[in-house]
């Protein structure tokens, strides 16, 4: 079809969009949140473009204050930039704020919204929550969850030690090699720590779904003008080759799993999908069937939400640690004071490791791996801050912006200064796993993974840049316009084995 066709449709649709537009501003009476100047059609995009969304966020809210409301395309956000009217929309009005917006690739991606993370909120979202922590995140895993983890960590210790001297290693990659192993062995069984035998690696494939679930300009514009956009974009293609790999993969872990009799696997070497299987084979009429697809969703749910933030984490706390000399060397001290001549940490010596959690909980503040969180929508009308909230509002909240306030932090708000939490008791202020009902289920395995993980790695090794350049020197750029903060590129240094006689 030639594009200059279209030209007509898209010139009527911009003028009832304007047109709508209009009518609903003069009609409305409502007390609304202040907003930055906007334009016919797209409203505030031009203010978001070639940024980190986050960061041109926080920009406007230091000139429109910590409630502010965005337009893009037709679709409202209640952007929320400070920890009292965080607290609004997490806690005393959760039951209004608890569900997810719709967009065409996370209904695609979550098999008809089946999954836990991006599903809008219904009965059915619950059962597969309380499914998710009772059969992978709750206490009957976590013994074996630190038994693979340990075995995880003792795995890269001895290839860290194989490793030529002074030659750098990509912690990137030995970081998600680690999480992939405990998550494929909790989840999949062993054999699902190999690449996909078909389609890219299982690393970019989680980046790649990621990017779609991040939404997409389509999804903000009404009806024909919306796919239009999405179909000379080139997004549904992108959408679709997207699914093909990921729902290739899954199908590849159900199908071997039902080659298995269920019956004759242990509960000892039942993991995830064994257990969802046989749930889904039993009759419960206080339950919802599990399909095939609820199953489905649910494995892209450990896909894609369990391995890649703790690595985004891990990534950024050993840049922050190795860029201070300082923070390096009371943490080292620390660490190997705590255990002397022991081979590894365990996780009974991070109980008393106080300094650790600190320089963790310092790394989530200043690098929530969501900085935006997850999009919150709301169920009805409601007020935030004497201000009138539609029903249907999509509210994001600022994490990144409200961990970096120097009216929350002090001046130094923008260091990274672990100390700081010695006296300081954290609600609201910083929020790296949301909260509410809609909260991170991992909110305890994810900085517990984190901490064992760079203990071991500092109790063993010494860190340092190489190339010559000084630790402080290190690159600590964000890539722009991902759902998740990573850092820009790959962090990689040399190891140095401690010697414990010294």
């Amino acid at each position: 079809m030639d594009i200059f066709m279209l030209f007509p449709v898209i010139i009527v649709l911009s003028v009832t969009c304007i047109f709508l537009y209009t009518l609903t501003c003069n009609r409305s009476s409502m007390t609304v949140p202040p907003s930055p100047p906007k334009l016919p059609i797209i409203g505030n995009l031009h203010q978001l473009l070639g940024k980190s969304r986050h960061e041109a966020l926080w920009q406007l809210s230091k000139q429109y204050g910590p409630v502010m409301q965005i337009l893009i395309g037709s679709k409202q956000f209640l952007i929320i930039s400070s920890p009292m009217t965080a607290k609004q929309v997490l806690k005393t009005q959760d039951h209004i704020f608890c569900s997810r917006p719709m967009s065409h690739a996370v209904q695609r991606l979550t098999y008809n919204y089946s999954d836990v993370a991006f599903a809008p909120h219904s009965d059915h979202w619950r059962e597969m929550r309380k499914l998710l922590v009772s059969e992978f995140l709750g206490p009957k895993k976590a013994h074996l969850f630190n038994h693979v983890l340990m075995m995880e960590i003792e795995s890269i210790v001895r290839s860290i030690e194989l490793h030529p001297s002074n030659a750098a290693v990509n912690l990137n990659e030995l970081f998600f090699a680690t999480i992939k192993g405990v998550m494929c062995k909790m989840a999949f069984g062993n054999n699902y720590r190999r690449q996909p035998l078909k389609g890219p690696s299982l690393e970019v494939m989680i980046y790649e779904v990621q990017g779609m679930l991040g939404g997409w300009l389509g999804d903000n514009f009404p009806g024909l003008l919306g796919r239009i956009i999405d179909l000379f974009s080139g997004w549904n293609r992108k959408l679709q080759k997207c699914f093909s790999n990921l729902d290739a993969y899954i199908d590849t872990i159900i199908d071997d799993h039902y080659n298995q009799s269920v019956a004759e696997v242990s509960d000892d070497d039942k993991d995830f999908v064994h257990s969802l299987l046989e749930l889904s084979l039993k009759e419960d009429v206080d339950r919802h069937p599990l399909t095939r697809e609820d199953v489905k969703a649910l494995i892209m749910d450990v896909i894609i939400g369990g391995i890649d933030t703790t690595v985004v984490t891990m990534v950024w706390a050993m840049s922050e640690i190795v860029r201070s000399d300082r923070v390096m060397q009371k943490l080292q001290s620390e660490i190997r004071s705590g255990i002397r001549r022991k081979q590894k940490v365990d996780e009974d010596d991070i109980i008393k490791m106080t300094y650790l959690k600190m320089v963790v909980k310092e790394t989530l503040r200043l690098h929530p791996p969501a900085p935006l969180l997850m999009p919150h929508e709301s169920l009805s009308h409601c007020q935030i801050e004497s201000y009138d909230v539609a029903p249907r509002t999509i509210a994001l909240i600022n994490a990144w912006g409200m961990g970096r306030d120097p009216r929350i932090w002090g001046e130094n708000a923008a260091e990274f200064y672990p100390e700081r939490f010695e006296n300081f008791e954290v609600d609201f202020e910083m929020l790296p796993f949301g909260g509410g009902r809609r909260s991170c289920p991992a909110v305890n395995t994810s900085p517990a993974t984190v901490e064992l993980v760079i203990a071991n790695l500092l109790y063993s090794f010494n860190w340092e840049v190489g190339d010559g350049m000084k630790n402080g020197d290190l690159n600590m750029q964000e890539v722009v316009g991902s759902l998740v903060a990573r850092k820009n590129l790959p962090l990689c240094l040399v190891p140095t084995k401690y010697n414990q006689e010294e």
